[in-house]
């Protein structure tokens, strides 16, 4: 996607160059007397799509057309074939455009892992993406769980109907993008949580994760989109474990969500 992003259509490097299109078409694929650009490369043993790409595209009565995507190194290889004013003025005018391009690439939010799920208003990562990639278990009454209890940052959030049809997980996959677990919970951890409980696991020689696992996590929370403004909501009064549950409940152990 990037590299197609970063070309040029053949119509906006004619305007640039200040020619007509079929012009430029011309000087690219050459005619019946004349040997284009892009025949000379492939004679060449050059290969072509580093420089021009075929493409086609619709004018206003739907008829398709011939074009180029025309990359970085086509443009400077134009920018050679003009001298003067007009070479001058193409070069920087696709000097500009390739550094827009590549600005508004580096702008882009980075994406989320699979991973960091959102989840009713937040990020978050659940217990068993978090025990796939470490091989740590979170879950009540794991080794870790009886081991640091008190510090742990999470939550559960009870499955609305309860019953554990098909049909309702299949509505609650749609509607969050995932499947609730089989005990009819979801267990995850915000951010803050993650944090915390990777410092844990570092500094616990019982549950020492490798590097690498621990890099990823920490580069998946990096991508997570900064909050435009504070936006806390109530939580319900939380609830013991193992109680009976017969409605929507969320239970927060020591519940701290990341500014």
């Amino acid at each position: 996607m990037q590299k197609l992003e970063q070309t040029l259509d053949s119509r906006e490097v004619a305007e640039m160059l200040e020619t007509e299109h079929w012009k430029l078409l011309r000087k690219l694929g050459g005619n019946k007397t004349y040997k284009g650009i892009i025949t000379v490369l492939t004679d060449n043993n050059f290969v072509v799509s580093d420089f021009f790409i075929p493409s086609t595209y619709k004018d206003s009565s739907g008829k398709e057309n011939r074009c180029y995507k025309v990359t970085k190194k086509g443009c400077e290889f134009l920018a050679n074939k003009f001298t003067g004013e007009k070479g001058v003025t193409f070069t920087a005018r696709y000097i500009n455009r390739f550094h827009e391009m590549q600005d508004a690439l580096t702008a882009r939010e980075p994406e989320l892992p699979w991973f960091i799920r959102e989840f009713k208003g937040d990020y978050v990562m659940l217990f068993r993406d978090f025990e796939s990639i470490t091989g740590v278990s979170l879950h009540h009454n794991s080794p870790f769980w009886k081991a640091h209890a008190r510090v742990m940052i999470g939550g559960f959030y009870y499955n609305v109907s309860g019953s554990g049809r098909a049909s309702d997980r299949e509505s609650f996959r749609n509607k969050h993008g995932f499947e609730y677990d089989e005990d009819d919970f979801v267990s995850y951890l915000y951010p803050s949580g993650i944090r915390a409980v990777l410092s844990l696991c570092r500094n616990d020689r019982k549950f020492k994760i490798e590097q690498e696992a621990y890099d990823m996590i920490m580069d998946g929370l990096k991508a997570i989109p900064k909050p435009t403004k504070q936006n806390r909501i109530a939580q319900p009064k939380p609830t013991a474990i193992g109680a009976s549950i017969t409605s929507p409940v969320q239970i927060n152990i020591i519940c701290q969500k990341e500014d």
